[in-house]
């Protein structure tokens, strides 16, 4: 997916002091705090702070979006996780812009609750595929468990219990906190209870 959004951005790439800073510039017309919220539903916590006047939203503890006229400045230092983040943040920014009244009456909840009669666990796995791509992500639904792979990082998902099993705390972080948001989401519908740790 990275040409496809890529082609759509203006990227630079700026080398301090060893550490590789990533900027990339999207139009963004729809109203910052939108963006916000989407970013909440996205990550779980969004931390708001001032760089030079400008409103600013960061996110994964790495991810720094930047509010600027008509447009916003993602930055973030370079590595395989923060890339990731960064394209996930990306690809928000972009569906926000093409659609925003339809991202506004949307939610998580909408998404999974509408007409889809699938299991949660399928909700799981669908939820993945989205966040992480579905080259990274293995589904096996007999053995119960999901694996998300992100280059050395792995994390199993046991479709039983829902617990996350990662070394990369990051990673580990993110899976879970998304496996509670759709789950609470999903609270209204007859769904399993889970004891995600």
């Amino acid at each position: 997916g990275y040409q496809a959004i890529l082609s759509k951005a203006v990227v630079s790439t700026q080398s301090t002091g060893g550490v590789v800073m990533q900027k990339q510039t999207v139009p963004f017309t729809a109203p910052f705090s939108l963006l916000h919220h989407c970013l909440l539903q996205l990550a779980g916590v969004v931390e708001q702070v001032e760089q030079s006047g400008k409103n600013c939203l960061k996110v994964f503890d790495s991810v720094l979006v930047v509010q600027e006229k008509n447009k916003v400045v993602i930055q973030w230092e370079g590595s395989t996780m923060n890339d990731m983040y960064a394209d996930a943040v990306l690809t928000l920014c972009l569906q926000i812009e093409a659609n925003p009244q339809a991202i506004k009456q949307s939610s998580l909840r909408s998404i999974t609750q509408g007409k889809d009669k699938s299991s949660f666990e399928d909700r799981v796995q669908k939820l993945l595929v989205e966040m992480f791509g579905e080259e990274n992500v293995s589904y096996q639904p007999k053995l119960k468990y999901i694996t998300v792979t992100i280059d050395s990082d792995k994390a199993v998902i046991n479709l039983k219990s829902y617990e996350v099993q990662c070394k990369c705390e990051t990673l580990h972080q993110m899976i879970t906190s998304a496996i509670r948001r759709l789950h609470i989401a999903l609270t209204p519908v007859n769904v399993p209870t889970i004891a995600v740790t």
